[in-house]
């Protein structure tokens, strides 16, 4: 004779099979070694995050670093797919938390270094907006290093402003050279392409010939 439910009635929730839980257990451990080896390599190619006090101290991570940095971040994305945004967070949320903090300080080295102090600055102070504190102790000194770039930056930001303020005013008034001298210390104090251009766009018209 078949067996039915009866209406109305569920089956008894299923556990999850022994090899399931286990593959499951093997996934979390796997990430949080490979967390803790790649946070390790990024702390070590950054001075064991020494706080940052001059952008011209900031060098890209090599690429080595950097690369196992993004292996990281793909396999942390893997796992919010795979269980969901919600799931992945209370699995792994020390894990993706820190994986998402390394790739900022991947993104920022590389901006930093190639002259692009705003971009590193935004990227910071959006990530920091969305995480204020780290979740794990094993994680401060990552989120000391990070906030100290993005104070640095802030304030680097603040003084070159007021000599790419300087800088348009003499630029207006037709003193070209002074206004370079202006948007070269900008530069100086904090680099960015935007204030790079108007250098280069100073300095191309005024080496065009005048018309008699």
């Amino acid at each position: 004779m078949e067996l039915r439910w009866h209406s109305g009635l569920a089956p008894p929730p299923a556990s999850p099979p022994p090899a399931d839980t286990a593959v499951k257990e093997g996934t979390v451990a796997d990430l949080k070694e490979q967390t803790q080896s790649v946070l390790s390599r990024v702390g070590d190619a950054t001075g064991n995050f020494h706080e940052i006090d001059r952008l011209d101290s900031v060098e890209k991570l090599p690429a080595p670093v950097s690369e196992s940095v993004v292996s990281l971040v793909d396999r942390a994305r893997e796992r919010r797919l795979e269980l969901g945004y919600e799931e992945a967070l209370k699995e792994y949320g020390t894990e993706i938390q820190t994986a998402d903090a390394l790739s900022v300080v991947d993104q920022i080295t590389r901006n930093i270094a190639f002259n692009n102090a705003s971009a590193a600055n935004s990227k910071l102070a959006d990530f920091l907006k969305s995480n204020p504190q780290p979740i794990a102790d094993s994680q401060k000194a990552l989120w000391r290093y990070l906030t100290s770039a993005q104070l640095l930056c802030s304030r680097l930001e603040k003084e070159a402003s007021v000599h790419l303020q300087r800088a348009q005013s003499l630029a207006s008034a037709g003193k070209t050279s002074e206004a370079i001298q202006e948007y070269q210390e900008a530069n100086r104090i904090f680099p960015t392409p935007a204030t790079t251009e108007k250098i280069r766009q100073l300095s191309s018209s005024q080496s065009k010939p005048r018309k008699p």
